[in-house]
């Protein structure tokens, strides 16, 4: 019905594409199979019921479509909401008003990045009337002003850090090894000399490309430590990583028609409650800044086989740090999920050029 290479829709093919894009938005709204009559109302009169009939039965035969039961009418089937979300995707953007609207919703007294995180994972489920995940920004992409090491006890450290922002984050860091006081003050100097005012990430890859070069007996007490300080920064890094997903929403997505089955509901609580496959989906697209949409079957996840999934990137200093995303049924508003996910992504980037760290 599309033609990929020209970015068109074939004139013949025209008519049928219109037909799928009215029971996409017919289903979706009602959650009831979608007759030819129902389809010929929708476009206008402007064609007969038996001729849409007619062409439901081809995009049946083609995969869009499928009859639940002999005497229904049609609903999508993933082929035909990945086609619906394709030729829409990207011409899909919030007016002008809902998006001012959404903007003022960051303007209640939010200072921090926890509160950003769950704000926006709020209106995402309230929008959308399904589950919103917020990936957090890894520590990588703070900006350090200061820290501070103070031994706890044996292979304990307490590291107090002060980003570029202010904000002070306290971590308990265990090391593989014991650590002297004075060693600590060093590594201390160390890193508040050279890496002030240094995203985390740059810090960890300095440090390692301190310690390729050990040949010179002069600087070998300098990769002691830097080995030690790269120790440290690492482990505070992968704490931070362990609770990275933040959530709202499960109640707007069990009450979800498709849910009810018991088996599923449990498969999808145990999913959310365990994290592991949602850290590993927003990860695994976090290079990327635009909008990205799994649907049913496409979902690597076999808990989320039964949804769909719509996430976007936002960013810092240029950098993609972190995404959000809506999980709902299949049968999802596509239109208003794809504006709302795209206008929130944009709100959180430039919210946090705002916050503290």
């Amino acid at each position: 019905m599309y033609n990929y290479n020209t970015g068109r829709r074939d004139k013949k093919e025209e008519r049928k594409s219109r037909v799928l894009e009215h029971v996409v938005h017919a289903y979706v709204s009602t959650a009831v199979p979608v007759s030819s009559k129902t389809v010929a109302a929708r476009m206008g009169g402007n064609i007969s019921s038996a001729t849409v009939r007619n062409i439901m039965g081809e995009l049946e035969e083609e995969g869009y479509v499928e009859q639940p039961h002999t005497s229904a009418g049609r609903i999508p089937t993933h082929s035909g909401y990945r086609y619906y979300v394709d030729i829409t995707k990207d011409h899909i953007r919030l007016r002008k008003k809902e998006a001012e609207r959404l903007a003022r919703e960051y303007n209640w007294r939010i200072r921090t990045i926890k509160e950003v995180i769950e704000r926006t994972s709020f209106l995402i489920s309230r929008e959308l009337h399904n589950a919103g995940i917020v990936m957090w920004p890894s520590i990588e992409d703070f900006y350090l002003k200061h820290m501070e090491l103070v031994k706890v006890r044996t292979e304990t450290v307490l590291v107090i850090l002060v980003t570029m922002t202010n904000a002070v984050k306290n971590y308990i860091v265990r090391l593989e090894r014991d650590i002297e006081k004075a060693q600590l003050e060093k590594i201390t100097n160390y890193i508040n000399t050279n890496h002030e005012h240094s995203a985390f990430s740059r810090i960890a890859a300095e440090l390692r490309s301190t310690l390729e070069d050990t040949s010179d007996s002069d600087r070998q007490d300098a990769a002691g430590i830097a080995r030690s300080a790269l120790a440290i920064i690492d482990s505070i890094i992968h704490e931070k990583m362990e609770n990275e997903i933040y959530w709202e929403g499960l109640d707007y997505f069990m009450g979800e028609a498709e849910f009810q089955d018991v088996s599923i509901t449990r498969r999808l609580l145990q999913m959310f409650s365990e994290r592991d496959d949602l850290i590993r989906l927003m990860r695994k697209e976090l290079p990327y800044r635009g909008i990205k949409v799994h649907i049913g079957e496409e979902n690597s996840c076999k808990m989320l086989k039964e949804c769909s999934v719509i996430t976007s990137g936002y960013t810092l200093h240029g950098r993609t740090v972190g995404r959000i995303g809506v999980i709902g049924p299949t049968r999802m508003d596509y239109d208003h999920a794809l504006r709302t996910v795209s206008c929130l992504s944009d709100l959180i980037s430039l919210k946090l050029r705002e916050i503290d760290w």
